[in-house]
This record gives C-alpha cells, structure tokens and sequence, in this order.
C-alpha cells in the first residue's frame, strides 16, 4: 500500500518521535535532579550520577546508532514492497545489539574505578560511581534491546509505540525514584544512591519487556536466529 506524501503524515510519524526522543533522556536526568536532594553527602552523589551517566550514555548513544541504521534498510524494504525479504535481519540485528552490549558490559565491568579515575573522580565520588555504575550497567542490554526494537518500530512506519513505552519508562522511573531513593515510611528504607540506580535498571527493564510485547504483538518479526545473516 503507497502512503500519501502529506504533512499529516509527516506529523503524524514526527511528533510521537519527537516525544519518546524527549521522554527516554529524563531517566538520567531524573535520577540527577532527585539524587542531588539527598540530605547526607548529596553533592557527591550527585557528582556520581553526572560520571556515570555520561560514560553511560556515550556508550548507549554510539552503539545506539544502529536502532537509526535498522529502521533505515526496512523503510527503504518497505517502500519497495521487500519487506519479505528481510524477514530475518530484525532479529539479527537484535542480538547484535544485545551481544555487543554484553561484551562492553564485561570489558567495562572490572575496570570501572580506573576509568572512572579518568573522571578525576577520587574519595567518595568515585566510590559513588562505582557503586552507582555496578547496578545501572546491567540496564544497558536492555537499553539497547529496547532502541532495536524501536528501530524496527519505526521503519515500519509506527513511531506511537516506541513513543509509548518510552513515556510509560520515563513515568515509571520518576515513581520509582521518589520511592527507592527516599523510600516509603513503613514499607521501603530510603537507598539513596543506589535507589536511584535500580530504578533506572526496573525501569529500563519494564521499557524492554513491554517492547518485546508490542514486537510480538503488533507486527510480524519473528525473533528466532536464522542463518545465513543478512548482508
């Protein structure tokens, strides 16, 4: 089917995407903005928080290029009615994302006081880092699962999932940053840093949970692994 070239159209895939391009950033930034309130050595915390997330998201924002490199090749397979022929490059792509997620994961994991050395981090900053960036790490595959699939999303010409899950992840992470961080009297102790850090790692993972459902869902890609690869 041709779809017609119209600026409903236009806005009609440009604004959902505008706003889950708005939504995912506020997970960081929340954290910040929260962790940086903390009554006891809050300046410190909120200098951990401002480390790893921008090692984080150098990380995230370099390998999740390929999320623009995926929904790229299937527009263009779409706008050629091949989208058959491509039955099996989402789910290569996929584990790609996932594989190459892992092994930075494990390079990154048991260095992670030197590179955050290179931060100048020192005392109890750096001790914050570390502590922050060994539970937020783990969201990382699931970050970059949950762009994959975005990236499938919208080259099949659907920008209002990803926008969902991506504004059900940044509420998500608000709520569970007031609780996990301060806590709540008689049924949560306050964590603090660390609060704050897996509630970016529930919310990231509820994010990938709820885009594997849509994927499933919603289109036809199927997640087995064929071979040979797609060129």
């Amino acid at each position: 089917m041709k779809n017609e070239l119209s600026f409903k159209n236009i806005h009609r895939l440009a604004i959902p995407a505008l706003i889950a391009g708005i939504a995912e950033p506020v997970i960081s930034i929340t954290d910040a903005a929260i962790v940086g309130n903390i009554p006891e050595n809050g300046t410190e915390a909120l200098a951990a928080v401002g480390i790893v997330g921008s090692f984080l998201s150098a990380l995230i924002w370099i390998l999740g290029q390929t999320r623009s490199a995926i929904s790229a090749i299937i527009s263009q397979y779409l706008g050629a009615g091949k989208l058959d022929e491509l039955k099996t490059l989402p789910a290569q792509a996929i584990y790609l994302n996932v594989l190459l997620s892992i092994l930075i994961l494990l390079s990154t994991i048991f260095f992670v006081e030197g590179i955050f050395k290179l931060y100048n981090a020192s005392g109890l900053v750096l001790e914050y880092s570390v502590d922050y960036y060994n539970i937020r790490v783990w969201g990382f595959p699931l970050t970059l699962f949950t762009f994959a699939v975005f990236g499938v999303f919208r080259g099949l010409q659907n920008t209002f999932w990803p926008m969902v899950v991506a504004l059900f992840g940044a509420a998500a992470n608000i709520g569970l940053d007031f609780a996990l961080v301060y806590g709540i009297e008689g049924w949560i102790e306050p964590m603090h840093l660390k609060g704050a850090a897996w509630a970016s790692l529930i919310s990231q993972g509820l994010m990938a949970v709820i885009s594997l459902i849509l994927l499933l869902w919603k289109t036809n890609v199927s997640l087995k692994l064929t071979f040979p690869l797609t060129p």
